[in-house]
């Protein structure tokens, strides 16, 4: 089917991104400021002690109601050179939190120089580098953590999703196992390891795990998606739509999941029905005008007329005035030819003129009006257009079959050979071989 490498190059990219929150070091969360305040100088080989003094700035910090600026403010006001460790993590802390990641990165280096066995300064460091997706600088240093501090489903999950985006899969999905074994319902780990599977071409075993997770939360939207994965992989293409129908409902698609539907519609020859996911990509406003383009030339070979004209309405009332010059001239040329296919000639005429006026070598414009004034038996019209649309290359093929169509009506048999065999010289076609040598038995 034509569609099918689409697919499945689209597939290797549909996987949706994860942001992790800093719940370990939330300061608007009561656990955590009890368990922070509270683990200083507890484990001295692990965490290091704070001074009376730093406990003084840490309850002028709790005070502000560990408001991010305050805090900040308070903090870098209070460390100097012989601060402990725990200073320049606090501050670390809340600059990850207030978004600035880059001294938060640099501050918790800090804390580690300080303090070499910091593993909580580890594990939050190299959440910094995934809020920055550094992935590659984020895993050794949650591997450090992992050392120190033992394992958890947290730090083996970060490091699975680590693996995963460096595209090192099998050890991806090691960690998401044990991350698994810690917190078998977490839905992010469970992900990590679907996404892992897939990736390494395990769609069976993707099948038989991913049936347990829908059981148990049919209303997780990413599960049906990733079982739609699995599908397409084994190119299940019913299944898959059947399941991108599903993720609809629980309003859980976008504007890519959309557009693979009307594809896997496409190229089950069921147009008319890819018609409505194509709208609704379009509707999310997230398409590029190009792209939204690509798919209307994909429904002008396939849609009804009708149709089609309601899909392209619904991309200049989406578009407007955005379109570049060139998109904008694509647009007049498929309405003009869904025009003609309407028996709207004077429409039709319109648009063309109005497209050849602002881009006299539009190859596609050109080939519009052959067709047209082929139908109306106006030849040396038709022949005219075909001989400017072959002096554009992307559509100079298509101009040179459609001349040799007018040739042969006319009986210029060695005309019409000369210009098959310029197509063919270009793209071989096996078509225009056998035609070639129709011609030349007809003319010996």
């Amino acid at each position: 089917m034509k569609y099918i490498s689409l697919l499945l190059i689209v597939i290797t990219q549909f996987v949706y991104s994860q942001s992790y929150p800093l719940s370990d070091n939330n300061w608007e969360n009561p656990d955590f400021v009890d368990r922070f305040m509270g683990s200083y100088g507890v484990d001295t080989e692990k965490s290091p002690s704070l001074s009376r003094d730093e406990a003084d700035v840490f309850r002028r910090v709790a005070d502000v109601g560990y408001k991010t600026s305050s805090a900040i403010e308070i903090l870098r006001n209070a460390i100097d050179s012989d601060s402990s460790a725990a200073m320049n993590f606090a501050l670390a802390n809340f600059l990850l939190q207030s978004g600035d990641v880059t001294n938060a990165i640099e501050s918790f280096t800090t804390a580690i120089k300080k303090f070499p066995n910091f593993g909580r300064a580890y594990k939050n460091i190299g959440l910094a580098y995934i809020q920055s997706r550094d992935y590659k600088k984020a895993l050794p240093n949650l591997t450090k953590s992992l050392e120190i501090l033992g394992g958890d489903g947290g730090l083996f999950g970060l490091i699975g999703y680590c693996h995963l985006n460096n595209e090192n899969y099998g050890p991806a999905l090691d960690a998401y196992k044990l991350a698994l074994v810690f917190e078998p319902n977490s839905r992010d780990w469970r992900l990590g390891q679907l996404k892992a599977l897939q990736n390494l071409g395990k769609y069976s075993e993707v099948e038989n795990i991913i049936y347990n997770y829908i059981e148990e939360e049919p209303n997780e939207p990413e599960f049906w998606l990733q079982q739609a994965n699995a599908f397409i992989a084994q190119k299940e293409y019913l299944d898959a739509a059947a399941n991108f129908e599903v993720v609809k409902m629980l309003g859980g698609a976008d504007s890519d999941m959309y557009t693979l539907l009307g594809d896997i519609y496409v190229n089950l020859d069921a147009p008319i029905l890819a018609l409505e996911p194509y709208t609704r990509a379009l509707s999310t406003g997230e398409v590029e005008p190009e792209d939204a383009l690509k798919l209307a030339k994909i429904l002008s070979r396939r849609l009804p007329a009708n149709e089609l004209g309601i899909f392209l309405t619904k991309i200049s009332e989406t578009y407007d005035d955005t379109l570049s010059q060139e998109s904008s001239l694509t647009l007049l040329t498929l309405k003009a030819a869904n025009a003609l296919s309407m028996n709207d000639k004077e429409r039709a005429m319109k648009l063309l003129s109005e497209v050849v006026s602002k881009d006299p070598l539009n190859g596609s414009a050109l080939l519009t009006l052959g067709s047209y004034y082929i139908q109306e038996n106006e030849l040396e019209k038709a022949l005219d257009y075909y001989d400017r649309a072959s002096k554009v290359e992307a559509v100079k093929v298509d101009a040179l079959l459609g001349a040799t169509r007018i040739l042969v009506k006319r009986g210029k048999y060695l005309l019409a050979i000369n210009r098959l065999k310029e197509a063919q010289s270009i793209k071989e076609q096996y078509f225009v071989a056998e035609y070639i040598s129709t011609l030349e038995k007809f003319v010996n």
